[in-house]
């Protein structure tokens, strides 16, 4: 089995697809349809590793802008023989090259130049070339729509200036003649047009006797000649050999600028191959980066955590698909997956095939972390009808012969992957030639997975070693799949079940069952209890562990709800100390200073020094202490009812009142329940719910809302809506300022971002950030 086949069977062109659609160019289009299988270790890991770089780069400063490389390979190679050219579009092409590559070199240098993450991007900087001076050259002789320039020698400008000149005579001569011919109503239309090259006069075909020239040409209808007049013959000769003078010029150009491009042509050769891996390796990030994949641990075992089949990830919702956890290791080296139809199995092994297969390709998996992957040096898939009309096979047969190519080539380091094993013959003998397959390939230590719907195959698990039994997961109540598999347990085939679903009578299903062997019955019913007990203890176990989560997160509350009190108590018996040492320290000096008023004074009036003490006192009491004012405050009396929101005073904290006797309220603080004074609570303010909001159309995002707004990894022409939408959003959350992170890079994504902001009416300001927020990778707005 090539791998050609394999990857058919897998419908692995569903991952290449996307590939070139993430590809910036046409460079690669062959080997990304051709991926390598790589069997070495160390080979993927750099593979792996290069991908993953470059998803880091994407993320911190962009993508890099490889759009305008095109196929000159070829080109580069005609260039190089002496006296020859190319057509001038081809030149702009050498130019695209050419400022890619000092573009991108420019770019991770000035980003990652010492960073020893960036080890292939850095190393890919020195292997780039750059010649700003046949840029320059390019640049001034080829204009965009591949015309050779004026400016390219003053030759060319001189030349092209007398054509205009003698064109602009002639014309003056035909006009002229023109309008003699139409007073005399000998021409067809009042207009100059041109024919081989060169200007004429249309003629009445009756009258073409009447005008002495050349005739260059007639109508579609004949009604009509092109003559040119004996007075603009000479003039239009002038004009032909100034055109030949120019293309000559325009050819020494050519062949002059070829020499200069001749000379750098190899390290251009290199530049392209280099810059085409880096698109090959960029769109394997982007694709990585879609399906959210890692590099995988790699080991001697298969443990899948978390894998999603990265083709319905593609087409489906994530949360909609259900992730794979499977283990295969050296000592049980072989899995049966039994079960009903549509219940997954076939998925799992395209699950497991698609992932050993991508990871062997150089591609990042959209797995856990943790998950385990061995490197095989054969993949074996048997999926599918293989019927041949053609060569006249039954799909048993077809089947038996991709059997024996597995048996004749596999071995330890193979992975082998059979759908429905011997499923298209007599059950029985089915069996004993599917037994005898599997124990061949565990006693070989391959990694097998079979699916079947052959009971007899669930038994070889409990008498041979290596050999486990597997099923995904039936949900008993529902008779419907839920997709997760189930080590350990054989599955049910739910036939009955089924049938009874679809209203089948009960006599024939009684019947059918008396046909049934015993033993077979008992063991349906033991993995039909078993599964059963299974469900109801996960469900009782989701139960539990959302409840556990949930009083975690109350205690963390309470615990932080505890601190912030004693945070508060502390504080205000610091400053109630402060307080009362200034109090004292102020009376003190009242008291020494009234002592010191009676001795000088002795002959005062004590009724009057009392009562100038009693006044300053009091002064001294309602200045500099603040505690009869916070009294006052909390002396405030408010109407409390059940049900409604309030505030402790001088806290971020809010409760529900759940029940007021006389000054004690008993609180509900985020499921915790408080008692407090009625005279340390304050009403709180309450904010309008989504649903209060009734005369609007907007709705409100009640969920947590970042003050960043990450674009890298998307190219200028995709941020307009993301962009605007953030900013409407942020405005809707009253938020002042916020910061939209885009990279250094080219600066195209920077300069794109200025423009959609700068014309946005909810912007008041922006500007490039600080060194410390991230200096010209973002831009911060002001709403």
């Amino acid at each position: 089995m090539n791998l050609t086949d394999i990857k058919n069977k897998l419908e692995f062109h569903r991952i290449t697809d996307k590939l070139h659609f993430y590809s910036s160019s046409d460079l690669n289009f062959d080997k990304i349809n051709q991926l390598e299988f790589f069997t070495d270790i160390n080979l993927i890991l750099i593979e792996l590793e290069k991908t993953n770089e470059v998803i880091n780069f994407t993320k911190s400063e962009g993508l890099f802008e490889l759009s305008k490389l095109k196929d000159i390979y070829r080109d580069l190679d005609l260039i190089k023989i002496e006296g020859n050219y190319l057509e001038p579009l081809k030149y702009i092409s050498i130019l695209n090259l050419l400022v890619t590559s000092r573009e991108v070199k420019t770019v991770i240098k000035s980003s990652i130049e010492k960073s020893d993450e960036f080890k292939y991007l850095i190393n890919l900087s020195k292997l780039l070339f750059s010649d700003k001076i046949i840029e320059h050259n390019i640049d001034s002789t080829i204009d965009s729509d591949g015309n050779v320039k004026d400016s390219a020698s003053n030759t060319l400008r001189k030349i092209r200036k007398d054509i205009l000149a003698t064109e602009e005579r002639i014309r003056k001569t035909l006009s002229k003649i023109l309008k003699d011919f139409s007073e005399k109503d000998l021409s067809r239309d009042d207009i100059i047009t041109q024919r081989d090259g060169r200007l004429v006069i249309p003629v009445k075909v009756e009258n073409k006797r009447k005008v002495q020239g050349i005739i260059h040409n007639s109508s579609t209808s004949g009604a009509t000649v092109f003559i040119e007049p004996n007075e603009s013959i000479e003039l239009n000769n002038e004009i032909t050999d100034l055109k030949m003078q120019e293309r000559r010029e325009i050819q020494r150009i050519l062949i002059e600028l070829s020499k200069q491009i001749a000379s750098i042509s190899n390290d251009l050769k290199n530049n392209l191959i280099n810059l085409a891996e880096l698109d090959f390796i960029q769109a394997k990030a982007r694709y990585a980066m879609d399906i959210n994949a890692v590099i995988p641990v790699f080991s001697d075992n298969i443990r899948l955590k978390d894998a999603y089949h990265p083709i319905l990830i593609q087409t489906h919702k994530k949360s909609e698909v259900v992730p794979l956890n499977l283990n295969i290791t050296s000592e049980n080296n072989t899995l049966i997956i039994t079960g009903p139809n549509a219940g997954g199995k076939t998925v799992t092994l395209k699950t497991l095939g698609l992932l050993s297969l991508m990871t062997q390709c150089g591609l990042l998996i959209p797995v856990h972390p943790e998950t385990e992957i061995k490197i095989f040096h054969k993949i074996f898939v048997n999926i599918g009808d293989e019927q041949s009309l053609e060569n006249d096979l039954s799909t048993f047969s077809s089947h038996l012969i991709s059997l024996k190519q597995i048996i004749d080539n596999s071995n330890e380091n193979s992975l082998i992957l059979i759908d429905e094993i011997c499923s298209g013959t007599d059950p029985n003998l089915g069996s004993a030639l599917s037994s005898a397959l599997i124990l061949k390939f565990t006693e070989q230590k391959s990694f097998s997975i079979v699916t079947t719907h052959i009971g007899e195959l669930k038994k070889l698990a409990l008498n041979y070693k290596g050999i486990l039994n597997g099923s995904l997961e039936f949900d008993m109540e529902n008779l419907s799949p839920t997709f997760r598999f189930v080590e350990g347990v054989p599955g049910q085939s739910f036939t009955f079940e089924i049938a009874r679903k679809f209203n089948y009578p009960s006599s024939i299903l009684n019947k059918a069952r008396e046909f049934v062997d015993t033993e077979d019955n008992n063991l349906e019913d033991l993995i039909k209890d078993l599964m059963s007990d299974k469900q109801k203890y996960e469900k009782q176990k989701n139960e539990y562990d959302r409840e556990n989560i949930r009083l975690k997160g109350l205690v963390n509350i309470y615990d932080s709800k505890i601190k912030e009190l004693e945070k508060q108590k502390k504080e205000i018996l610091k400053n109630a100390k402060e307080e009362a040492k200034l109090i004292v320290s102020k009376a003190n000096s009242l008291i020494e200073k009234t002592v010191k008023d009676l001795k000088e004074n002795k002959n005062s009036d004590i009724k009057e020094i009392r009562k100038d003490f009693k006044t300053q006192v009091q002064d001294l009491i309602k200045n500099d202490s603040q505690f009869e004012t916070e009294e006052d405050e909390y002396e405030e009396i408010i109407e409390l009812n059940p049900g409604e929101i309030v505030k402790i005073k001088n806290t971020e904290t809010t409760g529900e009142v759940i029940e007021v006797k006389d000054e004690t309220v008993i609180l509900n603080v985020n499921g915790i329940t408080i008692k407090s004074k009625k005279s340390d609570l304050e009403k709180a303010v309450k904010i309008k719910s989504r649903k209060e909001y009734t005369g609007s159309s907007v709705e409100i995002k009640t969920e947590s809302f970042s003050n960043r707004l990450d674009l890298r990894g998307k190219y200028s022409e995709e941020i307009n809506d993301i962009l605007e939408e953030y900013i409407r959003d942020a405005k809707l959350n009253k938020l002042k300022e916020v910061t939209i992170v885009h990279g250094k890079g080219t600066g195209k994504l920077r300069d794109e971002v200025k423009k959609i902001v700068s014309k946005n009416k909810d912007v008041l300001s922006f500007r490039l950030g600080n060194w410390n927020e991230g200096d010209m990778g973002v831009t911060v707005l002001e709403l």
